[in-house]
Parts: structure tokens; sequence; C-alpha cells
């Protein structure tokens, strides 16, 4: 019977789709609710069960390991809590095409989990990626130039994944997924190799695949960008790449060391373009990006406290940064606007969506106790601990990681007191003055993830890693792995004792002078009020930082530009060989059959 429930988790929001496709709105809302919610007891029955397994005609398509189970059943949880927020709200424009998408994209998701055989793997890869076009066209034609380049770098990245599947069927005979380990020998293992990481970092969305997630977080619907790329597009692509660098190859050193140089940069490069977003969703968008880099970093060193630190950050990851998305989605509904300098003072008006945005903030900043703390200094230790393993050069470079994924914390804080300050401190433009808090059901779902990146922080040991994490290394503690001493408890005290200190001297010393804005010697007007996004703008003045800012302004880190040079390229050196001339077709002709023959004979 547990069996079946891996199908089950498949069709049963394919059926509710079906369902969703011939009633009014109201009912799809109720359909997709019942559909998620079962997914999502099916999901918990699922994980705690042992082993799996799932077969139509003979062929296992189906499989669940400790580490298919605990993707699992965090794609259900984040699904249901997203869900919750999106019963209201959602643009009347696409709401019904939107709950039909959002049952294929809970099936999807989990058939990429559950699939144990290529072809199913492939099949549901692919779907899921489809799923990011069409939501990012739900907000046509704003959205059409975004979702244009959603579609392209996901599909390239689905052809690298099927050719890398199928160098490796061709080199083990079999079809099931996450068995054979296939040594770096030669070139064709390589590519394989490079193949399969590409495709991973593109649904994750890290350098130099990354590009799409800013643009489709900047137009596509604020409730498709925390449910993909702020949640489950991290899980699904986090989740290839822990199989591809434990399970599926046997690389040197230098491989894990590219890919933690590819993290670090991931971590710098993005947090950097977020420091002077003046939109807020793109602002989030790249640290979306940049979060992905420590996940990167951490699965890169290959020992099990940088491992536990991946995976522990790809959820934490999940849980934040959808209740930012969700919180900054909230206040837009309200004030119809996503740039920051149009913003502010909203904390008075919408105190419980402040809440769930200053908590999210908190965790992504990497401040204790919140859960983000955790994961990213588990990442740090990884790291430290793979350097003290190498030669000289290799400890430089990989300290050098070190330093960046530190620095990249640090700037993400910097980058969130801006995003805190532009949205809900500051002066409140006299526009916004008839604002109200957002639905309960909004705000609810947002505390939701509030209390999880807490409860992930200050029960650390006891929850997450404890029932997640440590089983995918086959570890029984944790306290082993640790270099130092981390007592959650102990901080918690601490950052309570602060904030009441705070409160005390708030009562006793009650003065508080509110004094007005002056340009010359008039009063500002709301046009020409001080925002938090200027002071960030001399940053990209500055130098070296001037020239790297400027390079991205031309996208020269773009790899959907560089492939629309070299496609246009290619293009034109075809259209010159397509001449029209005979005798230019038969040596054409006759240089194929020479290349054929020599492929031939060099196989006998």
């Amino acid at each position: 019977m547990l069996n079946n429930y891996l199908f089950l988790l498949v069709v049963i929001p394919i059926i509710a789709t079906i369902i969703n496709l011939f009633v009014p709105k109201i009912i799809k809302k109720v359909i997709t609710l019942a559909s998620v919610i079962w997914s999502l007891v099916l999901s918990i029955k699922v994980f705690s069960a042992s082993a799996l397994s799932f077969s139509l005609f003979g062929l296992t398509l189906f499989q669940t390991d400790v580490l298919s189970k605990f993707i699992l059943l965090f794609i259900n949880i984040l699904s249901t809590i997203i869900l919750i927020y999106c019963l209201k709200n959602v643009n009347k424009k696409y709401e019904g095409n939107f709950f039909l998408l959002f049952t294929l994209t809970v099936s999807f998701c989990n058939g990429v989990a559950l699939s144990s055989n290529m072809i199913a793997f492939i099949i549901f890869w692919g779907l899921s990626g489809l799923l990011i076009y069409l939501y990012d066209l739900l907000n046509a034609p704003k959205s059409a130039e975004s979702a244009r380049k959603s579609f392209i770098i996901i599909g390239t990245s689905d052809v690298l994944l099927l050719f890398g599947l199928i160098v490796m069927y061709v080199l083990t005979q079999n079809s099931t997924l996450f068995i054979t380990k296939i040594a770096l020998t030669n070139v064709i293992t390589y590519i394989a190799f490079f193949c399969l990481l590409l495709a991973s970092f593109a649904k994750a969305g890290a350098f130099p695949m990354h590009t799409w997630v800013p643009d489709f977080a900047k137009d596509a619907p604020i409730e498709s960008v925390a449910l993909l790329p702020a949640a489950l597009d991290k899980l699904l692509g986090i989740y290839l790449l822990a199989r591809i660098m434990n399970s599926l190859f046997i690389y040197p050193f230098v491989i894990r060391a590219i890919v933690m140089i590819l993290g670090a940069l991931t971590i710098i490069i993005a947090v950097m373009m977020a420091l002077i977003q003046h939109n807020g969703r793109k602002l989030l968008g790249y640290h979306a990006v940049s979060q992905v880099g420590y996940m990167v970093l951490g699965l890169g060193t290959g020992t099990p406290i940088g491992i536990i630190g991946g995976l522990f950050h790809m959820i934490n990851h999940a849980i934040y940064k959808s209740s930012l998305f969700l919180s900054f989605g909230s206040v837009e509904k309200r004030t119809g606007t996503p740039e920051l300098d149009k913003l502010g003072g909203l904390a008075k008006k919408m105190p419980l969506t402040f809440i769930a945005a200053l908590i999210g903030a908190l965790s992504i900043s990497g401040v204790p106790p919140f859960n983000g703390f955790f994961s990213k200094w588990m990442v740090y230790q990884g790291v430290l601990v793979t350097a003290s393993q190498q030669g000289r050069i290799w400890q430089i470079v990989l300290n050098v990681c070190f330093v960046l994924a530190i620095f990249g914390s640090a700037l993400t804080l910097a980058s969130f007191i801006k995003f805190l300050h532009s949205t809900f401190l500051g002066k409140l433009p006299k526009k916004y003055e008839a604002v109200k808090e957002i639905s309960f059901n909004n705000w609810f779902a947002n505390l939701l993830l509030g209390a999880l990146c807490i409860i992930f922080g200050v029960f650390v040991f006891a929850i997450p890693v404890k029932w997640f994490l440590l089983p995918i290394i086959g570890a029984g503690t944790i306290k082993t792995l640790l270099l130092g001493f981390y007592s959650s408890k102990i901080i918690l005290y601490f950052f309570a004792a602060s904030i009441l200190l705070g409160i005390i001297i708030y009562v006793v010393f009650k003065k508080i002078r509110f004094d007005n804005e002056y340009v010359g010697t008039y009063p500002t007007t709301d046009e020409h009020s001080a925002t938090g996004v200027e002071f960030y703008n001399e940053i990209s003045s500055m130098k070296p930082f001037n020239k790297i800012y400027e390079w991205a302004n031309k996208k020269y880190f773009d790899i959907y530009k560089w492939g629309t040079v070299f496609s246009l390229w290619l293009g034109d050196v075809f259209h010159k060989l397509h001449s029209g001339l005979l005798h230019t077709y038969a040596i054409w002709t006759l240089a194929g059959l020479v290349v054929v023959t020599i492929i031939l004979l060099s196989a006998i």
C-alpha cells in the first residue's frame, strides 16, 4: 500500500488539475487545497516509512531513499504554506490559470524527487522547467521577454541534462539513477559531469546559469516567484547537485574545487548586484541567486559538515526567501508598486507583514539565533576543513572562497537594512495613509514561514539536524563534526535581553523628537524626500566596483546574451555557407562522408 503512495503523489495533483478545468474559481481553490494537503499527508507517511518503490509494467519508475524523502517532504510543506497565501488576493486576471499550474507544479516536483528511472526523471524535470515559462506568461505582455529568457536558459539546461544522462546510460547500460558511480577518466565522462552540473545550476539559479532568476522575479506573479525560484526550484536543483557530487561520479579534488569556486562567485556577484537595486523584486531575486552559492559551496566541500550545511541552507533559504517574496508581494498588492524609493513607513500600517519580513531578513543575513546563521556556519566549517586537508596553493584558493562567503553575508545584511528601511521604516508617503494590513491568509502564511525560521534556528539540534540532516549522511551526532561550540538557547537569551533592555530604555526615557526634512529652507515633498536606496548608489561609482557594475549593465555576465550572440554568429556562418551553388554542396557532402568514414573506421 505504501508503495502506491509514490504513484498517488504524482497522480492526485494531476487529477485535481483536470477537474479544475471545468469548475468555478472558488471550487478550484477548494480542490487545489484538498489535493495539496493530501499530498502533504502522503509525503509525511512516505518520509516516515523505509525505502519504497513503485513499478509499472515491470519497470521501476519511483524509488525513495533518505535524501529523496527529505526533498519530497519539504516540497509539500512549502507548497501547502504558499498555497494558503494564494487563497486570496491573487490577481484576478490570471487567478484561474494560476491554480491550474499550482497543482501541476506539486505533481511534477514530486515526480522529480521520486524518479529513479532516467526517462521518468527527464520527463518530470522538463515539465517542471516548462512551468517557469507558463507562470511567467501569466503576466504577459509585461513578462514576455523574461519568459523567453527563462525558457531558453532552462530549455538549454534540459538538453544538457538529457545528454549527460544518455552518456551515463551508454557507459553503465543501466537506466536506474543514483546507483553506479562513474569515474571521470576521459573527455566524455567530464562532458557528462559538467552537463549535469550546469543543469542543476540552471534549476537552482547558480552562476553562470542564474540570469533568468532576477528577471523572472521582477515580472512574474509574485506568488509563483515565491513558489519556484525561491523554494521548489532550489530544492530540485540542489537535490540534483547533491546526487552529482555524492552519488553519480568519482572525481579528483580539482572538480570539487571548481564547484566551490563557482559557489563563492555566485555569492559575491549576485549580492553585489542586489545592493544597487531599486526594485524590491529584483533585489530579492538577486539574493535568491546569492544564497545558492552557500549551498553549492557546502556541497562542494565533500565533508559531512559541509554537506549538511549546504542541504540545511537549501531548506532555510526556501523558507525565509519565500517569506520575503510573499511579504513584499503583500506590500506591492497594497501600494501598487515594487519600487523601493516610492515606499516607506509601512510598518505601522502593515505590522504583521513587517514582522514576517524582519524575521526573513534577519534569517537570510545570518543573524543568530535564526536558522540562516547555523547553516552558513556549517558551510564555513566545511570550507575550512577541506582547506586544511589540501596543499598550500589550494588552501589559499579555498580561504579566499571562505572570505568571499563571509563578506557576502555582511553585504546581505547591508542590503536588507536597505530593504527594510525603504519599505517599512522611514517616512510614510501621504498616498499610503489609508493602507491596511493584508488579508488573514496572507499574513498567516507569512508568519508560519517566520515561525519555521525561528524553530529551525532555536531548536536546530533537536529538530532539523536530528530529524532531517543527520540521516542523510548516516551520522549519529553532529557535535563531533563541529569545530566550535554553539548554543542557540544562550544566543536567544542574549537576543531577548537586548530587546527587553531596548524596551526598558524606551519606556523610561521616552523622549522622541520628530523633525521635518528640508531642501534648502523648504519642507520636502514625497517626491523629494530622502529614501533608503540613495546611499547605496555610491557603491556603483567606487573603484574597482564601478567597472564591474559597468560590465554587468552591459550584460557581460549574462549567459543568455552570449548565447544569443553565438546563435546569431552561427546563423550568419550557415547563411554564408548556404550559397545555392551546387559545387559548394557537393564539397560539404564529400567532407561529411569523409568524417563519417573516419569515425566508423576508428570504431572498428
